[in-house]
């Protein structure tokens, strides 16, 4: 009974070290990546190429592990990761295969339900939605296409830049905040940082790992400023549709639900 408790009692804590980083709490992130020069002509090439992938993606299934890091420590969980074009569910998983959290989000609401100490916090999606739990106000479609590897580029890739340093990357401005992308040989993104128009400081960043036959191995996401960071790797994945009733999370009538909004 004793070793059961303590196997409870970690779960408890990875899923609230797991809101805990989503809740965000200033690491630096490793120095921009070396990339190739990139032609201009080349750059509008890129974002037509990102919008197009995007247009074609039907929805992701993977296994992941997930490492998630505050000033609390740092904890590594296996689990389920759902996405489709406007919603994502995640399951975090116990030893025995049940879930220990479980987090939702979608265009009706965001919910985290806290399965071993039963209970959940759910809002409305929207970028200020997001803030409260990644540090930064980042539409939740947005978060999805990082999770994939997709960086969204600007309604007319002819506002794009190409600055040279500290090393050749793409850059443009919108809705106030500035993207700074680098990218593969192949063209891929490699790094991305969102910051203020200003330049004030790092808002958000985000790095993909690629394989040699251009498949997603991971990627990791960073807050700024409030210590959090967020690591998914890709252990098998596949490009499948879900339903819909895939990313609805039904609760029980007795857990307790706190609205943030």
């Amino acid at each position: 009974m004793r070793g059961r408790a303590r196997r409870g009692a970690r779960q408890a804590a990875v899923a609230r070290l797991l809101a805990l980083a989503l809740a965000g709490c200033a690491t630096t992130g490793p120095a921009p990546p070396v990339a190739a020069p990139i032609a201009l002509a080349q750059a509008v090439e890129l974002a037509q190429r990102w919008a197009a992938e995007w247009e074609g993606f039907p929805g992701m299934r993977a296994a992941i592990d997930l490492t998630v890091k505050n000033r609390r420590g740092s904890e590594r969980v296996a689990a389920l990761l759902l996405m489709a074009p406007t919603a994502l569910r995640v399951e975090v998983a116990t030893p025995f295969g049940l879930p220990a959290l479980v987090a939702t989000a979608g265009p009706d609401d965001i919910t985290i339900f806290r399965v071993l100490e039963r209970r959940a916090q759910t809002t409305r999606p929207s970028p200020a939605a997001v803030e409260r739990w990644l540090g930064v106000a980042l539409p939740p479609v947005t978060l999805i296409r990082l999770l994939v590897g997709n960086v969204p580029p600007p309604a007319d890739p002819r506002v794009i830049a190409v600055e040279r340093s500290p090393s050749p990357h793409l850059t443009w401005t919108d809705s106030g905040v500035r993207h700074r992308v680098w990218v593969t040989a192949e063209g891929r993104p490699a790094r991305l940082l969102l910051e203020g128009a200003s330049g004030g400081g790092d808002r958000l960043a985000a790095e993909f790992e690629w394989n040699g036959a251009g498949g997603l191995v991971a990627v990791r996401l960073e807050a700024p400023d409030r210590g959090a960071e967020l690591t998914v790797r890709y252990l098998s994945a596949e490009y499948v549709e879900s339903t819909p009733d895939a990313f609805r999370l039904t609760l029980p009538p007795d857990i307790p639900v706190q609205r943030l909004d």
